[in-house]
Order: structure tokens, then sequence, then C-alpha cells
């Protein structure tokens, strides 16, 4: 096309020095142009003139179609859900948008050539200067959220982005800027940010810290709190759950492991307790809780509080503790009210029973050594010999004066001989240093060895029961053992019935101690032990 041009430019300008020349009467008629030369000249002309009229078809056909186009991007561009400006270098508006005159609220009229900055806040107008600043002075696009200030108050929050442009003509700078309305947005951002905080203030205020689980490649993270509960910077934990686990006791890692896994494989809520060690080597009792989040557009992951429950735990030992000893107090009240009782009944019966059946025997005995009436008494006196000793033997199992006149040894020994008989054996093996004892234990372990005797007396079908009392390291070891036939049934059923087998497991409990039983069908073994010195409510008044 070019080539074309410059031929046409020749033939032309050669065509014109020709008809110039042809005129002067200075040349001759040699060097004048030929009719020949002109038809062919005339010719080219004609060609040139027809491409010509092509070319403006061409142009005008190109015309109609920009024409066209740019009235569809200007529709797109009056249209866009954006608002546009094109600002000169000192802010005013050379040209906007519908959008963008829509959410000045004002008329598209009225939006040009008027200075931009007038429709922004006054609180941003540096944050605009330096929006405009940073476009000057780099090439690539720049953002900002800027918040306009409407007619009658009201203020709308926008994210601007825009580069600055050159003017070829002038070479001054233009602004091409895009106005977007994120007023909802950032009231919606707002009001999660104070629900966010909100949160944050009651779990800091509550001690809860939260965690959450990735499925897919089992990473753990953790908020500050959390790590302010495991006393731990967050570059010591490498977010996974192996380091998790290695931060619990080695006493729970495995329960912990397990409880993990079985969350992970079956979506099941996650509620355990375990122990960390702390740097400073602190153990905590922590809390942790946790369930599954279903998402939609996101892969499910799992998240939960964690809570340090170490004073928690604390107080509830101490409560326990408390209830036990309010537990002991009730049993000590209970056992002292029947110690004193059992000692008014023996002593009534030893002194008034007794004395008066003696006294009945020695008047009778009298008459019989008198009237010689021996055959006719010989009956009366059985019978007030069995209820002397029956009386007797009452009073020694409500309290064991023995006890209180010759000691816990010579008391124990004195109830195995009245207790043995020639089908029953009772062996004794008793360290001199129970004598030694508080009184109050003494008893104690006197009533045991009484019901427990009872026992194989009663029910263990035994020929042979052998008691045993061991004083070593400030331990006392009560070892009962017979060769009968053993326990029938479950022993925690048959330890569970019967007055007099509580009452020895209330007595165990009051003196801090434990019991251990064996039995098989060779017999029965029963080891009671506790501190020589336990602490225990005082009885007294035996």
């Amino acid at each position: 096309m070019n080539k074309k041009k410059i031929h046409k430019e020749k033939v032309i300008s050669l065509l014109r020095a020709r008809l110039e020349r042809s005129e002067d009467p200075e040349i001759s008629a040699e060097e004048r142009i030929s009719d020949q030369e002109l038809e062919v000249l005339l010719g080219e002309l004609q060609i040139f003139q027809l491409e010509l009229e092509m070319q403006n078809d061409e142009l005008s056909a190109s015309y109609q179609m920009l024409e066209n186009e740019r009235s569809k991007f200007a529709g797109f561009f009056n249209l866009a859900p954006v608002g546009y400006f094109i600002l000169d270098h000192l802010g005013m508006v050379e040209e906007a948008n519908q959008t963008g005159a829509d959410m000045l609220d004002i008329s598209k009229s009225s939006v040009l050539q008027k200075r931009f900055q007038s429709f922004i806040a006054p609180e941003h107008w540096e944050i605009f200067y330096g929006f405009l600043h940073r476009m000057q002075s780099k090439d690539s696009k720049q953002s900002s959220e800027i918040l306009i200030s409407l007619n009658g108050g009201q203020e709308l929050y926008t994210r601007m982005e825009g580069i600055a442009v050159s003017d070829i003509f002038t070479g001054k700078s233009k602004y091409y800027v895009t106005v977007i309305d994120i007023s909802e947005s950032r009231n919606a951002q707002q009001k999660l940010i104070e629900t966010s905080q909100r949160l944050e203030m009651t779990l800091t205020a509550s001690g809860t810290g939260t965690w959450t689980m990735e499925l897919g490649n089992n990473k753990v993270f953790l908020d500050a709190f959390s790590y302010s509960i495991l006393e731990l910077n967050s570059w010591e934990f490498d977010g996974t759950i192996k380091g998790l686990i290695a931060l619990i006791h080695p006493n729970d890692q495995e329960r912990v492991r397990h409880k993990l896994l079985n969350m992970i494989n079956t979506f099941t809520d996650l509620d355990l307790e375990f122990r960390i060690v702390t740097k400073s080597g602190k153990v905590k009792n922590i809390s942790a809780k946790g369930h599954e989040v279903k998402n939609e557009t996101m892969h499910n992951y799992f998240a939960g509080i964690i809570m340090d429950i170490t004073e928690r735990k604390r107080l509830a030992r101490e409560a326990e503790a408390l209830e036990k000893e309010k537990q002991k107090l009730v049993l000590s009240a209970t056992f002292n009210a029947q110690e004193k009782e059992r000692y008014k009944i023996s002593s009534a019966l030893h002194d008034s029973v007794c004395q008066i059946l003696y006294g009945i025997r020695l008047n009778l005995q009298n008459i019989q050594l008198t009237k010689n009436l021996r055959g006719e008494f010989t009956n009366v006196n059985k019978l007030l010999d069995q209820a002397i000793r029956e009386t007797r033997e009452l009073s020694y199992e409500l309290t064991p004066s023995v006890l209180r006149d010759f000691g816990f040894n010579a008391g124990v020994r004195e109830m195995a001989q009245r207790l043995s008989t020639p089908q029953f054996r009772i062996k004794t093996v008793i360290n001199s240093a129970a004598d030694l004892l508080r009184s109050e234990v003494q008893l104690y372990v006197f009533r045991m060895i009484q019901e427990l005797i009872n026992n194989c007396i009663k029910h263990a079908n035994a020929t042979e029961a052998e008691i045993k009392i061991c004083t070593e390291n400030e331990m006392i070891t009560l070892v009962i053992s017979d060769n009968g036939t053993g326990f029938d049934k479950e022993v925690e059923k048959s330890l569970s019935q019967g007055s007099g087998i509580r009452g020895i497991k209330n007595r165990i409990f009051l003196l801090n101690g434990k019991m251990d039983l064996q039995t098989s069908a060779k017999g029965t073994s029963i080891t009671i032990e506790f501190r020589s010195d336990p602490e225990l409510s005082e009885l007294s008044g035996y």
C-alpha cells in the first residue's frame, strides 16, 4: 500500500512538471508533453481516483465499525457494576460512567470537571493523596480502601483501584480509577471482627483456647491462648499431631493417640482429659473437646477447645478428700456411739446382773448345804452357771475389758483361747509392739479380728485358723487365715453381704488401710494393712 502511494505521488509530480514545461514558451516542441503521454498520465490518474474512492469506502466502513464498537463499549462503560472515573493530573473528573455517578448520588453531568477529592471524607484525604502518589510513581495497578462522603451525611466505604497513564499530547498524567462499594462487606467484616473479639474475650476469661485440625494432612493449628495454656512459643510447636502427642505426659500418650485416631476415622466427637509436661517440668491437667465441622466450599475439618483444668482437678481432689473425711467422721461418731452404748450395757450386766446371779447361786448353795437338798438344786446350779457364762460372754463381746486391764496382746490371745475347741484351734503370732498402738486403733483391730474369726467358725468349716499381727516400718499388717472351704461365690458379692463385713470395710476405711483377700478350696487368707499412726477421730469410753 505504501509503494502504491509513493508511485502515485511520483506520477502526479511528473505530470505537474510536464504541464508546467509544456506551457513554458522557452521550451521546445520536442521537450513538451505529447498527447500520448498525456493520455497515459490521465489514465493513471483515473486509476488513482478509483483507488482513492475505494479507500474512502473502506475508511467509511472502518469508521462505522469503530463507531459501533464505541457505542457498545460506551454501554458497557456506563452499565458496568463498578464506577469508572478518569481524572486529570489535578484530580479533576474528565470522564465518569453512570454507575460511578449513581454511587456518588449525583448526576453524571455534575460530576464532570469537579475535583474528585471533594467526594472524599476529610479523615481519608491523606489516604487518597497517597493513593494518587503511588499511581504516579509506580507503573503497576494500585488499590486502597477509602471512605466517600455523600450528601445528607451518609458515608460509603469503597475500594479504589487505578493506574496512571501519561497523555501523548500534553505529557501529563491521567488517572484511570475504578470504585467498588464495599460498605456491606466492610460492615459484615466489622461485625465478624467484633464477634471474634467478644468470643476471644469470653474464651480468654474462661481460660479456654481453640484448635483446628485439617483432615488431609493432619495439621493442628492452635490459637495464641492455647500456646499460653501449653506454655509454648509458636515456633516450638511444629503443628503436627505427632508434635502435639510429644507434649503429653508419657503415661497418657497412648490413650490420647487412640482417641485422636478414633475421632479421625469415625468422625465422632472428642472429649478427653490428659496431662502435659511443660518446659519447666510442671505437670498440668488439660481438657480437650472437639467435633467435625462440615464446610461446603472447603474440606471438612475438626475444631474444638482446650482448657487448663489443673486447678479444677486440685479442687476436686480436695473436695473428695473432704468428703472422705466427712465419711470418716460419720463412721467414727457411729462407732463411738456404739462402743459407748456397749460399754454401758456391759457395765450394767457385769455390775448388776452378774452380781445378782452370783448372789442367787450362793444362796442356793447355802440352802443345799443346810437342807441337804443337793439333788434338787443340781439342775438349778447348772442353769445358773450357764446364765453367768452367757452373761459374761455377752459382756465380753460388748466391751472387751481384758484390753483395758491386760493390753492388746493378752486380749487377742484370751479371745483365741476362749473360742478354741477340740474341733477348731486358733493360733496367734503377735508382735509385742502391738501393745503400743493407740487405744482406739487397738479396739478397731480387735473388732475386725472378732468378726473374721466368727466368720471362720460359722461359714468356713475350718479346723484351724491363725492370727498374725506384724509391725514393721511404721506399718501394721493383720493376717487372718484358715484351712476352710473358701468362698463358693464371687468375692465382691460375698464382701457386699453381711453387716459384719461392712463393719470391717468401714474400719479399714477409717484407718486409711487396704485389704487383700485370697481364697481357694484349701482355705482363705485376708490381709489388712494400715499405718501405725492413722489419722482418725478419737474414740473414748470403751
